[in-house]
């Protein structure tokens, strides 16, 4: 999106075939805070949080978004 390359999430939705609700989605989880990425991905912690608590969270400033995601403040 940002490259300029589909001008709405529905553009690249078709590129991409996958639904438009589905993209939206997705594409809220490049606004994750990067100490949570870096935990998901990086870290050793069991985590049982959904695909839909990590978009919300991405909401949420990103010295929030640790401890809803984690339980805790990290």
């Amino acid at each position: 999106m940002e490259a300029s390359e589909f001008g709405t999430v529905r553009d690249l939705a078709i590129a991409v075939n996958l639904a438009e609700r589905h993209v939206s989605r997705q594409l809220r989880l490049a606004y994750l805070a990067p100490e949570v990425l870096k935990r998901l991905v990086f870290g050793r912690e069991v985590t049982a949080v959904t695909l839909m608590q990590l978009t919300e969270s991405a909401a949420l400033p990103w010295v929030e978004q640790a401890g809803v995601v984690f339980g805790t403040t990290k």
